[in-house]
């Protein structure tokens, strides 16, 4: 039994770096995303400003310029993850492309993970782009205080959005009807995911501290400017954020395993 356990495993690897490079393939195909995401970066911060300064704030400091690089890159990542990947998951449902796809692979798990890390490979564009505009508009050179604590937060928060993104589109599917739970999601997310810098207020500062889910893109600025945003030492905020992706990992597999054998027992789409 042992030989075929082994031979399942490395098929099922092999579906997965199928689906990484076919996610690569596919995105990469489309220079004038990446363009369109360089042109109007630079534009969109430029309003901002213009808004400060009829506002009466004059200038900036480079401080308070590396908290606006990280909260835009907060919002980059979430607004990617949720309205690229999440619904282009809803969209290969509603075209027929998943039920596809499960003629020729051993589940529905291994494409999203597959397509979620060509993703996260993808959005690093995405964060290219908002160096180079802040630097345009501002001058700004990037400084980070601590890069490995940094790269685990990406990949943190990447993980944490990849999950998030595919719950929000197997309910999506479910309920047939998107607007109840992108309300709910375009409202509450960024609030009680850590996308708004503590520096806001004390509200905020309260709910970073207690939402477990706001812990990997806090990280990200911690790690960044180089001071605590929230009481918690660096470690247990990242022990958290692990807990935190692997409980999410529990209930998208759950998800997916549901969403899955509904389809290929029952021939529908759907949870229940």
């Amino acid at each position: 039994m042992q030989p075929s356990r082994e031979i399942s495993g490395g098929g099922a690897l092999n579906e997965l770096i199928v689906e990484v490079w076919r996610g690569l393939r596919l995105l990469l195909s489309r220079p004038s995303l990446i363009l369109i995401n360089v042109l109007t970066a630079p534009l969109w911060l430029a309003f901002f400003i213009l808004t400060l300064r009829g506002f009466g704030v004059l200038s900036l400091g480079r401080q308070i310029l590396q908290l606006f690089l990280w909260a835009a890159y907060a919002f980059t990542l979430y607004s990617s993850w949720l309205w690229g990947f999440g619904h282009g998951l809803i969209q290969e449902s509603s075209e027929g492309i998943l039920e596809s796809l499960m003629s020729i692979t051993r589940g529905l798990l291994n494409h999203i993970i597959g397509w979620g890390i060509a993703y996260a490979i993808y959005s690093l564009l995405d964060f290219a782009a908002l160096i180079f505009s802040f630097y345009i508009v501002f001058g700004l050179v990037l400084e980070i205080r601590h890069p490995l604590i940094l790269a685990l937060s990406i990949v943190l928060a990447s993980l944490e959005l990849l999950l998030i993104s595919t719950i929000y589109a197997m309910l999506v599917i479910r309920l047939r009807s998107s607007w109840v739970i992108t309300n709910i999601m375009q409202f509450l997310m960024p609030v009680l995911g850590g996308l708004i810098p503590s520096e806001t207020n004390k509200y905020v500062t309260l709910i970073n501290e207690h939402s477990p889910i706001a812990y990997p893109f806090v990280l990200m600025r911690e790690s960044a400017l180089g001071y605590l945003e929230i009481p918690i030492p660096i470690p247990y905020q990242l022990i958290i954020s692990l807990v935190t992706v692997l409980l999410l990992f529990v209930m998208t597999a759950l998800l997916v395993r549901l969403f899955d054998r509904r389809l290929r027992y029952e021939g529908k789409l759907g949870l229940a």
